[in-house]
């Protein structure tokens, strides 16, 4: 196996965990102040730069009670759906810790990039150091990427 191909996979796969969560930390740092559901769309991308290998996918997050409930689907490929949950598991020294929870997912075309992805989430507990600076939210994911919200298009 090619241990760079691994890498830059790892670094793709903690860009997209760092987003989900950072639209988790929206979720939880405004529940006690919620104004209205959180809901968004945007679009995701699995890169593998070696084997020159691509894959497109529309997400759409929403809150439900205590969790965050995403979905991806590809455009190019209406039978591709994951359906998954996002459950913060506790707090310590400022980070917040997500379990993934699976709802539904369907592969007919096996796309590797994420499967991989998913293999990450179910395997592994993740965390973001969430921070307001100059009264807007930022999220600091375990691979040191930061994003300040709201994110503009």
């Amino acid at each position: 196996m090619n241990w760079l191909s691994v890498r830059n996979l790892n670094i793709s796969l903690t860009a997209i965990l760092v987003v989900f969560l950072g639209v988790m930390h929206l979720h939880t740092s405004s529940a006690n102040a919620k104004s209205g559901p959180i809901k968004g769309r945007m679009e995701i991308g699995f890169y593998d730069l070696m084997s020159d290998q691509r894959e497109v996918y529309n997400a759409q997050i929403m809150d439900m009670d205590e969790a965050l409930l995403f979905t991806l689907t590809r455009t190019e490929d209406p039978m591709f759906v994951l359906r998954g949950r996002l459950d913060e598991t506790r707090r310590k020294h400022g980070r917040v810790f997500y379990d993934y929870v699976p709802i539904r997912y369907s592969n007919p075309e096996n796309y590797k990039l994420v499967f991989s992805f998913i293999d990450f989430l179910r395997h592994n507990t993740v965390w973001v150091y969430p921070m307001t600076v100059n009264k807007k939210p930022l999220v600091i994911g375990q691979s040191g990427m930061m994003f300040l919200f709201p994110l503009n298009a």
